[in-house]
């Protein structure tokens, strides 16, 4: 069964192509992306946000992957530029309206590479991400799916050791952006107390993997105010259960 989380996602994604936060410009079949937004969610507060989640019983320890996105550079205005919705892919072969596939989804769901990153239970998701930012990749179903794998290397802690000392504590946000490398930006979460936590990073690459470092003033979703943040605990895995490296 369908999550409240995702079906809010997909009606959003069927029913209204306009931007969300005042400073995105989105649109269908825009022009060629300027480089690729790898999105990585910290399961453990994404489950605080959506407690019922499948994937959230328990929540793993980690960063999970939430899509790749295509990306346009900021202007003085908009700092969240990106395609969305877009029909010319080939895989959507003149459709309206471009869903994945059944047998395409049989294959993307039997990829255990791309299913050792993603949540418990994808094929919500996988469907959302493929309509919203995999219509604009200009590849295959298959193609862009696998592209969560090839380019999952890109998502690196430069001190590793420094961020999981701060899991389970509220520490100031400047000191967690300063664990991560500079072609990256961030997502936080604010709960009904006003405690922030920290939600999603966002790694600016090219389509090799490399670092994106154009851009500057990215800003996607809920903004990480400079105050003490949380990193939540989740469920630490089992060292057979961590996914292996990206290739």
């Amino acid at each position: 069964m369908l999550t409240t989380f995702f079906i809010l996602l997909l009606m959003t994604a069927a029913g209204n192509a306009k931007p969300l936060d005042a400073n995105e410009e989105a649109y269908a079949d825009g022009p060629p992306a300027s480089f690729l937004v790898y999105a990585v969610t910290w399961q453990p507060t994404f489950c605080i946000m959506w407690p019922l989640t499948l994937g959230c019983r328990p929540a793993p320890q980690r960063f999970l992957t939430h899509g790749v996105w295509p990306y346009s550079n900021s202007t003085a205005t908009h700092t969240n530029r990106h395609p969305q919705l877009c029909t010319r892919s080939p895989a959507c072969k003149g459709a309206a309206v471009c869903d994945v596939a059944a047998d395409d989804m049989r294959k993307v769901l039997a990829n255990e590479d791309l299913r050792a990153w993603v949540t418990r239970d994808p094929e919500p998701m996988f469907a959302h991400e493929w309509r919203k930012h995999g219509t604009c990749s200009g590849r295959t179903v298959e193609a862009y799916f696998q592209s969560f794998v090839d380019l999952r290397k890109a998502v690196v802690i430069d001190d590793q050791d420094a961020f999981d000392d701060m899991i389970g504590v509220d520490t100031e946000f400047a000191e967690i952006r300063a664990v991560f490398p500079a072609n990256t930006a961030f997502r936080c979460y604010r709960d009904v107390k006003g405690e922030q936590y920290l939600h999603e990073v966002f790694y600016l690459i090219d389509a090799q993997g490399q670092p994106y470092l154009k851009e500057k003033r990215l800003q996607i979703g809920v903004q990480c105010e400079e105050r003490r943040t949380w990193i939540p605990r989740g469920m630490p895995e089992a060292k057979g259960d961590v996914a292996p490296p990206a290739a």
